[in-house]
């Protein structure tokens, strides 16, 4: 069996990459409401809408932020919602949707068309395209090696995001 190609960051756009089911709720709703639609769908967010046109996003974030400060939930979404929204079109590439995120500190990335919500590209799709990439690598590396090597390899592909992420490196200071 073949392996797919494996996917271009640069050149492979987020509409192939993004879900298209988004929820949405209503700028006039209340957060209660909000919140049991998080629930009720098991999400971390859900855009903020007004005439069906995306103006902000709800997150367990601001959730947290809301109750820390003791806000009743009855609130409008308009006065919860995190705004302005950043937003991206369905033909960005991938590189341009991670640059987006990494800049704006964001975790959610509404895709746009024409100011209608057409999906959303999250943090945990990119980890899943890395992930494949990375499984892919390592399927082609092992046509190369010989049995038990491959079974070994085969393994450790199976372990992989099961075990805690490496401890991060010292900073270098300049001295």
């Amino acid at each position: 069996m073949a392996a797919s190609p494996p996917v271009s960051f640069t050149e492979s756009t987020i509409g192939s990459f993004m879900m298209k089911q988004v929820r949405t709720i209503d700028v006039t709703k209340p957060m209660s409401e909000c919140v049991k639609l998080m629930e009720e769908h098991n999400i971390g967010s859900v855009i903020v809408v007004d005439h069906e046109s995306p103006v902000g996003i709800f997150t367990e974030r601001d959730l947290v932020k809301m109750i820390a400060g003791k806000k009743e939930l009855n609130l409008k979404m308009s006065q919860v919602m995190s705004k302005p929204l950043t937003t991206i079109s369905s033909t960005a590439t991938l590189w341009d949707a991670i640059s987006l995120m990494g800049r704006a500190n964001i975790r959610r990335l509404p895709v746009v068309e024409k100011g209608k919500l057409v999906g959303i590209f999250t943090e945990r799709d990119l980890f899943r395209l890395i992930i494949q990439r990375q499984n892919l690598i390592l399927e082609s590396v092992a046509e190369y090696l010989p049995a038990m090597t491959r079974e070994q390899l085969k393994e450790l592909v199976s372990q992989l995001g099961t075990e805690r992420p490496p401890t991060p490196m010292p900073q270098r200071t300049n001295s």
